[in-house]
């Protein structure tokens, strides 16, 4: 039987199912599977509230993937309903895990000051940026991934960047990036502390000449 794909923009109706592919790849530590869903949510919600284009894979009509990107600002009115919602989601995690929910917070302010060194080290604008890819584990290998970050790629180059950025680390796949012309240009290494509490061992910022 051959599969129909399905490439579209997001809609909010395919919120739970993004959220439980991120779920699954990369929100996993608590033992309670309610907080670990609400922690991809929340970070879905970030991802939402910079992002300026969107685009969703569907296979048979089940959403397997998305990439999201910027390039510039997105709209007040998108980042405030979003922004909302994370901030709804978190006092929901602390209600349940407020341990948890405070590492958590605290994981994303070292995250952020090390995505800020590497940006600064880039020399890159922070515009046109790469903000979220994930395929889930049932689609991987389909090429899906690779249709996705060309259809955001290529978004990011139609708004006049030459250069697409984003975020990975040593827990991700970063070698996917590579093999898609994506060089590493700047690079930052945990110190031991900010490994035990939850940082990967090193965060990379990969960028793509979108002149070439």
């Amino acid at each position: 039987m051959v599969s129909r794909v399905l490439y579209r923009p997001f809609e909010e109706s395919d919120f739970d199912a993004i959220a439980t592919i991120l779920q699954t790849d990369w929100h996993n530590d608590s033992d309670n599977d309610v907080y670990n869903y609400l922690e991809a949510c929340a970070d879905l919600c970030y991802c939402l509230s910079v992002s300026t284009f969107s685009q969703v894979a569907c296979i048979d009509g089940n959403v397997r993937g998305i990439v999201l990107a910027r390039a510039g600002k997105a709209s007040d009115e998108w980042t405030e309903r979003w922004d909302a919602a994370k901030r709804d989601i978190i006092q929901q995690m602390q209600d349940i895990e407020p341990e948890q929910t405070a590492g958590y917070l605290a994981y994303l302010r070292r995250q952020v000051s090390a995505n800020n060194r590497l940006l600064q080290e880039s020399g890159i604008s922070q515009n046109d940026e790469i903000t979220l890819l994930a395929v889930s584990s049932e689609a991987q290998g389909l090429g899906i991934g690779t249709v996705l970050l060309d259809a955001a790629t290529s978004y990011v180059s139609a708004q006049g960047a030459s250069t697409a950025y984003l975020y990975t680390d040593t827990d991700c796949t970063w070698r996917f990036y590579e093999s898609h012309h994506f060089k590493r240009m700047a690079h930052y290494r945990a110190k031991w502390k900010e490994h035990l509490k939850g940082m990967p061992k090193e965060s990379f910022l990969y960028g793509l000449d979108l002149t070439a």
